[in-house]
């Protein structure tokens, strides 16, 4: 008997043994996989910090070329209404139109309007003329125009219209500002657009969202 319990004991002290041996295997594994997501974790935290670097660098970008942009079509006007011919002289006609709304900068009109051309591509069974865009050498002449514009008989009674050219980020920041701006008028307060940016009484305001 006593034997037998020698060999259970020395049964025991091996599968003892064995236990041991597989725990100290098991805890290396869960040491190496636990290390091993440590440094996925690390990797993982420096690859989101690359991510928000870029991303934030990226919105910069956007803002600058947004800016720039809006800055660029400044310098420039459309103009709605005009008929379109065959073999048109369309700039010709943008400058009899300035000529109207700035009597006393005629002679110069013809050098400062630069580039004209029509907006997008003629579309068949489409009689409406397309708009033009045309661009000024001089902000000044451009903001002249643009403000002998706003109330301008000549321009009505010839189904003319004249509007800024707006970058898409400009014109979305206007449409959030328009109630703001809409309300101030009818409380008859100076309100009014420059760019994407609004003015109530000479001081800028700012869309709530």
């Amino acid at each position: 008997m006593v034997k037998n319990n020698a060999q259970a004991i020395a049964s025991m002290k091996e599968t003892v043994i064995e236990n041991a041996k597989q725990i100290a295997d098991l805890k290396k594994a869960v040491e190496f996989v636990s290390d091993e997501v440590n440094d996925v974790k690390v990797k993982l935290g420096a690859m989101e910090a690359e991510v928000k670097k870029m991303d934030s660098k990226s919105a910069e970008q956007e803002k600058r070329l947004s800016h720039l942009e809006g800055y660029a079509r400044r310098w420039n006007l459309r103009i709605y209404g005009v008929p379109e011919k065959e073999k048109e002289d369309v700039r010709e006609r943008v400058i009899q139109v300035c000529q109207q709304l700035l009597p006393e900068a005629k002679g110069k009109i013809p050098f400062i309007v630069d580039t004209v051309h029509r907006l997008r591509r003629k579309q068949l069974n489409n009689d409406k003329p397309r708009g033009v865009i045309f661009q000024f050498t001089s902000r000044f002449y451009r903001d002249a125009v643009w403000r002998a514009a706003k109330d301008s008989v000549f321009l009505r009674n010839n189904n003319l219209k004249i509007a800024e050219d707006l970058s898409p980020s400009d014109r979305e920041r206007r449409n959030k500002l328009w109630p703001l701006v809409d309300k101030a008028r009818r409380e008859n307060k100076r309100a009014y657009f420059v760019g994407g940016r609004a003015f109530v009484d000479g001081t800028e305001i700012f869309s709530p969202t």
